[in-house]
């Protein structure tokens, strides 16, 4: 395949060449502007970078398809240098017929879905542009992805394999996981209304997306301690048909990712001003991990959490929040 794009480079390359010496025009092009076209695609399909922020925002937006083709786009550098001449991802595509059928085979699309998200994303995600009679794709950087979608600040992104996202369902399950922290980070917990309020996907279809995407779901308890200084469950009253009945207060979950945690990269480049995480800390704060991240919050709830340490809860290895009042 990569043969293949790379004579389709040299003759697009000289016919360029030959039409610009019939009109009388001199041109020199380097070697290497031939191989910006060329080994185009890589064998397999390599691990996807995605970004929490511009997940959330395509997926609230509705340009989420533009968004995953532009992740896969990025993912089959085939050099990994930093020279534009010698990087693709942030260079030119020639769009031929061959380089159609490349594209839809390696990520999986069909040719007329292909060109319908090659149009959905024109202006947003890339430009296509003529030049000499060839169609050529020009993908956008990284900061000019997060300016177009309106985010203005990016955390630290998460890395998933390529041959996990197969099928429509399973790339925007995908994305939407990405919102959650990857295993071994801390997280705090966060309710199904407030998921829907962030991402834009309702309950229903969170569930189906936790599944596909194999996220992890930890319950959590509160609790309190009484005047003798133990800890005790925090009982809620529930109302059943005969009677009320007392049950353990339970709090959000917490969720985590199956994706790997990536490196930064360009995302501490993009200016910041305001993201997923300045936009809750702008709000009162409910849940601490440690205790001098509670002295230190100037803008807590009135009903705040402390995650209580595993060798004090009631059943070791549950996740347990103390309750402080403030």
């Amino acid at each position: 395949m990569a043969s293949s794009m790379s004579s389709l480079a040299t003759s697009a390359v000289a016919g360029a060449r030959g039409a610009m010496k019939a009109r009388g025009i001199h041109c020199s092009m380097p070697g290497r502007f031939a191989r910006r076209f060329s080994n185009v695609f890589v064998a397999g399909r390599p691990a996807l970078k995605l970004y929490p922020e511009l997940s959330i925002a395509a997926l609230k937006n509705r340009t989420d398809k533009g968004l995953i083709l532009w992740y896969e786009l990025r993912a089959h550098n085939s050099t990994g240098s930093h020279s534009p001449g010698e990087q693709w991802s942030s260079g030119r595509v020639l769009l031929t017929e061959d380089s159609h059928s490349s594209l839809a085979s390696t990520f999986g699309y069909s040719i007329p879905t292909l060109y319908r998200l090659l149009k959905l994303g024109n202006g947003k995600y890339w430009v296509i542009y003529r030049c000499l009679g060839f169609r050529i794709l020009y993908l956008y950087g990284l900061g000019r992805v997060a300016k177009s979608l309106q985010v203005q600040t990016l955390s630290r992104p998460v890395q998933v394999e390529g041959k996990e996202l197969k099928g429509r369902q399973s790339k925007r399950a995908w994305l939407y996981a990405s919102f959650f922290k990857p295993e071994g980070c801390k997280s705090k917990p966060i309710s199904r209304d407030s998921l829907a309020d962030a991402t834009g996907i309702q309950r229903r279809q969170q569930r189906r997306y936790e599944k596909v995407a194999r996220v992890r779901r930890v319950a959590n308890f509160a609790v309190w301690q009484n005047q003798a200084g133990v800890i005790v469950p925090l009982v809620q009253q529930v109302a059943g048909k005969s009677r009320q009945y007392d049950k353990p207060r339970r709090l959000g979950n917490t969720y985590y990712s199956r994706a790997k945690q990536a490196n930064r990269g360009m995302a501490k480049r993009v200016a910041p001003m305001r993201s997923l995480q300045r936009d809750e800390a702008r709000s009162l704060r409910r849940f601490f991990t440690s205790a001098k991240s509670l002295l230190q919050c100037s803008k807590r709830a009135e009903e705040s959490y402390l995650l209580v340490d595993n060798r004090e809860r009631i059943i070791k290895g549950r996740m347990e929040w103390g309750l402080i009042y403030a």
